[in-house]
């Protein structure tokens, strides 16, 4: 049977854009994707200890179990994860680096292993693994590969390969996993039975001779495994591994990624925010494939959908956040990857998927949302206004000529786009938030056309957007609750509709187009939604200082805001994950305030965003309603997205956005 890989927040991501791993707190290693950043996921379990063989000989004491104590964190907001692990009895501190190479796919290890007591000891370094390879546990095999002393499983095309080069190979064993052959047992006793062959759901054990540790004295080894589609290519990026020392790998991927973030000069004087501000652009690149540009939410942790719908997909609307932020921090080739990565996966119709994997097939989907294309218009028009990309505008203007036309055949008679999901993707109705973004797309579209000399598509599609910013004013703004509507004409269940009649609220029922089952709809939501802010930033249908939406700032803040723990929730009576405040509606209140000149309030919540990370710094979607903390997906993108554009505008060096 395959194990399932049930939800569980991450302590630490790394990775080089094809490759990403996510680590537990403890430094164990939790999952592994490639050759893409979400799919598949190849790790069973991968466990590493250490063993006393002499004066006294004992069983391997696993790195991850409880007795072991210590703490995780990024060097320098690098990806690169010092854990550091602590036994006081029998007196051992091991500190475990662990990083992916920028330019091979080769996840490092280092150990060292520090004795801590006051006599000299013989330690062996052991692992045990095995691998899921393309998320299966059927049609692999598992073999001990002696040229090159290196421990192999692969299934088809997909080859993982596991080395520790310097030291003596003195016990292996391979069997298979969940059964009375798993080497489990019998490596955390120390024993290997030398086997080194094995059919289906492989599970391998390894022992390397560490040697004599004198007291207070360090020893180095690196554990390499690596990835590639043939058995020779896998040993090949093992043989160049081990060619050179663990410490070497270590340095030069911290160069690289201190080389890759020093394209965005340090301001002031750097400190705990800048550092926050560089770890979420590491985020977004680690998120992001570097074939095709695709950026995915969150590395995928809930494959069987147990809590949701999965996080390991793209999704225009996040991918636009992610290349806005990035944009703006001067990041602008990334930007402009995903902007094309858009413009390829684009339906023919103009709209796009709800999600895409990163290679542009379809990701599973519960429906397309409106807004999505609107924002990717918008995206490219604010690509566009920042670099004056001449070569980029044409490239992407077929898909926003396209995109264009579909959001304006897509206008319901009232003014506002058709019903549709909303940004939370769970109500059917005409939201805010997507009349916001269609707004922000059609003029986005309307001035590439200016700039194309499309005259006619510039003023129709200007025509309409500004027939949109007309009726959001006069059909959305809710003068009892001095907010804005969720949205108007949203589809509900029957008790829904019952118990809106029984409220006196305004609710009708319908039949589908062909006549076949009847449709519930309420008239308005009034239900207070963070979504609104989309009005003011990013896509200025209002100016953040408007009348209208002081009102509705106010109203969110009293409404949405948290007693207990502060932050902002979603909207109200949100159930998702029990209803906690999210980081990223937190930060977009915060991006208001500050385009408000209110630095202050800004601050505060900018503030809390950082009080509510993990402990690597890592910013999760939502906070623990009664706890604070992380409560639900970590790291999520559009979260460091949301960061990185309230620091950038509280330096004072958000760009301006265009106001109606």
């Amino acid at each position: 049977m395959r194990r399932k890989l049930l939800p569980l927040l991450p302590g630490a991501v790394i990775g080089n854009g094809r490759m990403l791993a996510t680590l537990k707190s403890s430094g164990e290693l939790y999952r592994l994707f490639w050759p893409h950043i979400d799919q598949a996921q190849h790790l069973g379990q991968f466990f590493t200890g250490i063993r006393q063989v002499a004066p006294t000989p004992e069983g391997v004491w696993w790195l991850h179990d409880a007795p072991w104590y210590g703490e995780q964190r990024y060097l320098n907001e690098t990806p690169v994860v010092l854990t550091t692990r602590r036994r006081d009895h029998p007196g051992l501190l091991v500190e475990q680096a662990d990083f992916i190479l920028p330019e091979e796919d080769v996840l490092a290890r280092q150990y060292r292993v520090t004795n801590l007591s006051d006599r000299a000891r013989f330690f062996n370094l052991v692992v045990y693994c095995t691998f899921l390879i393309d998320e299966s546990a059927l049609y692999d095999t598992m073999y001990l590969e002696f040229s090159h002393r290196a421990l192999i499983q692969f299934r088809r095309n997909i080859f993982l390969a596991l080395k520790l080069p310097g030291y003596p190979l003195v016990g292996y064993h391979t069997g298979r996993r969940d059964t009375p052959g798993d080497p489990l047992a019998a490596a955390g006793r120390g024993e290997f039975y030398g086997e080194s062959y094995t059919l289906r759901a492989g599970a391998g054990a390894l022992a390397w001779e560490l040697g004599e540790i004198q007291p207070g004295e360090t020893r180095e080894a690196t554990l390499y495994l690596a990835a590639a589609s043939t058995e020779a290519a896998v040993l090949e990026q093992l043989a160049r591994a081990a060619a050179r020392p663990g410490q070497k790998w270590r340095e030069e991927t911290e160069d690289y990624w201190k080389r890759w973030l020093e394209q965005r000069p340090a301001a002031g004087n750097g400190g705990a925010e800048e550092a926050a501000f560089r770890r979420s652009l590491m985020v977004l690149k680690l998120l992001t494939s570097r074939e095709t540009g695709a950026s995915i939410a969150a590395p995928e942790f809930d494959p069987f959908y147990t809590g949701c719908g999965g996080y390991g997909y793209c999704w225009p609307r996040d991918g636009m956040y992610t290349a806005l932020a990035l944009d703006e921090a001067g990041y602008h080739r990334e930007a402009r990857d995903f902007y094309l990565f858009a413009a390829r996966v684009q339906n023919d119709d103009g709209s796009w998927q709800q999600r895409y994997f990163t290679n542009g097939f379809w990701a599973p989907t519960w429906g397309k949302q409106i807004d999505q294309v609107g924002a990717v218009l918008w995206g490219y028009h604010h690509h566009f206004k920042l670099t004056g990309d001449g070569e980029f505008l044409r490239e992407i203007w077929p898909s926003a000529s396209l995109g264009a036309g579909y959001l304006v055949e897509h206008l319901s008679p009232n003014g506002l786009p058709e019903p549709g999901l909303d940004l939370w993707e769970d109500n059917f109705l005409q939201s805010t938030y997507a009349a916001a973004a269609i707004y922000g797309g059609l003029k986005g579209a309307a001035a590439l056309a200016g700039i194309m000399g499309a005259t006619g598509k510039a003023e129709e599609w200007d025509r309409a957007a500004q027939n949109i910013r007309e009726s959001i004013l006069n059909r959305l703004w809710n003068p009892e609750r001095q907010c804005f509507l969720r949205g108007i004409n949203r589809r509900v269940g029957c008790s829904d509709y019952h118990c809106a009649l029984d409220r006196g609220e305004q609710a009708w029922r319908d039949r589908d187009p062909e006549g076949l089952y009847e449709i519930f709809w309420l008239e308005k939501d009034t239900r207070i939604d963070s979504a609104v802010l989309g009005l003011a930033f990013p896509f200025g249908v209002l100016e953040p200082g408007h009348p209208l939406m002081d009102g509705a700032i106010k109203t969110i803040s009293r409404v949405l805001g948290n007693s207990r723990v502060g932050g902002i929730h979603r909207y109200e009576r949100d159930c998702y994950q029990g209803g906690n405040p999210w980081i990223l509606t937190t930060l977009w209140l915060g991006i208001v305030h500050a385009l408000r000149g209110e630095a202050e309030q800004a601050r505060a919540l900018y503030r809390w965003a950082l009080d509510n990370a993990a402990p690597t710094g890592l910013l999760p979607e939502q906070v623990d309603r009664e706890r604070g903390g992380p409560a639900w997906v970590l790291p999520l993108g559009w979260s460091h997205a949301m960061f990185i554009l309230l620091h950038l505008a509280l330096e004072g060096k958000l760009s301006g956005q265009e106001r109606g």
